[in-house]
């Protein structure tokens, strides 16, 4: 009768790391929308084109790595550092 106590405090405790697992990743992608949002206002026309483009290219980044967290985080933070790149050379 433990055995079966012991699996349902498992499946519980699986169900839960899964639950937050997924909640953190939504959570991440949040905050990185945000740092996007951010960084990406712009003024100028050309400058508004080249947000948009960030922002497509975020959601394709975001639907091709949608079941892969790691490399989910590692092509946000490439993109993040290209928009900071973009920025760098708007400000010189």
């Amino acid at each position: 009768m433990s055995n079966f106590v012991d699996k349902l405090r498992l499946k519980e405790a699986a169900e839960e790391d899964l639950y937050f697992a997924k909640r953190d990743i939504k959570l991440i992608q949040a905050l990185h929308e945000k740092k996007l949002a951010k960084m990406a206002k712009c003024g100028e026309e050309k400058e508004k084109d080249q947000a948009e483009a960030f922002e497509e290219r975020f959601e394709e980044i975001s639907a091709k790595h949608k079941k892969k967290p790691r490399k989910l985080l590692r092509a946000y933070r490439t993109l993040l550092d290209d928009i900071k790149d973009a920025c760098k050379r708007r400000k010189d």
